[in-house]
């Protein structure tokens, strides 16, 4: 687990704001998708202490196991378990998002917020490690593309870690790839686009490159300053 303080208050206000859902007293799941040994599973113990693999059967089955009382009881460790890694972001993170971001115009103010404090505390640990299960591009598409949030106020943390290696790298990953993304007509792409060919991109690189002492990131970041100077000639 992180030692970031942040990311811990996030965490807590998250659980704390979610207390008011307990476990239903009983659930529904299609017993083609689990097992009453999974169900029982993720229904023993404090929530904070459910294990990735307790929750990954409800995880992968929400749509099919319960309903919005067992989601939002869950919510705060299902976030907290892909921010620590230690559940597949690759397939748990889209759609735990998404479902978030259907039905949380019907939430309370103070949940919708303490979720997307606890997306920012996501987005700020992703940023000082690299590399990371998702990297800052894939967790930009989360963040815009399922949560629906703005991409601006993430772009602008971006710009805040200047002479982090770290933030450098995931940003030599983003330059790297984005030339071979398709065109999305969605309005966070938009953003993004215009960030990736504007000026931040080439500052923060340069200053990663002055502190880096890793000869791969070295590498990483030269490349990545030639690429894309390759894709902006004019700037």
């Amino acid at each position: 687990m992180s030692t970031d303080p942040d990311l811990r208050t996030a965490l807590d206000h998250l659980y704390a704001t979610f207390s008011r859902h307990p476990l239903p007293e009983d659930t529904v799941a299609c017993d083609h998708c689990v097992s009453p040994e999974q169900v029982r599973a993720a229904r023993t113990g404090p929530l904070r202490s459910l294990s990735a693999e307790a929750l990954e059967p409800y995880a992968w089955n929400h749509s099919t196991w319960g309903d919005e009382a067992d989601f939002k009881h869950y919510l705060p460790r299902l976030l907290e378990l892909l921010i620590t890694e230690e559940m597949d972001g690759w397939f748990v993170g889209p759609i735990l998002a998404g479902r978030t971001a259907t039905h949380w115009g019907s939430w309370p103010d103070d949940e919708r917020g303490a979720v997307v404090a606890a997306v920012g505390a996501w987005w700020r640990e992703t940023l000082s490690a690299y590399p990371r299960e998702l990297d800052a591009e894939q967790l930009l598409e989360i963040i815009g593309s399922e949560f629906r949030l703005d991409p601006a106020p993430y772009l602008a943390v971006w710009e805040e870690r200047a002479g982090e290696e770290a933030a450098a790298r995931h940003l030599a990953a983003l330059v790297r790839d984005w030339r071979s993304r398709v065109v999305s007509g969605n309005a966070w792409y938009a953003v993004v686009d215009a960030w990736v060919a504007g000026p931040a991109p080439v500052r923060l690189l340069r200053e990663g490159l002055a502190g880096t002492r890793s000869p791969r990131a070295e590498r990483e970041l030269r490349n990545a300053l030639e690429l894309w100077d390759e894709l902006h000639p004019a700037r």
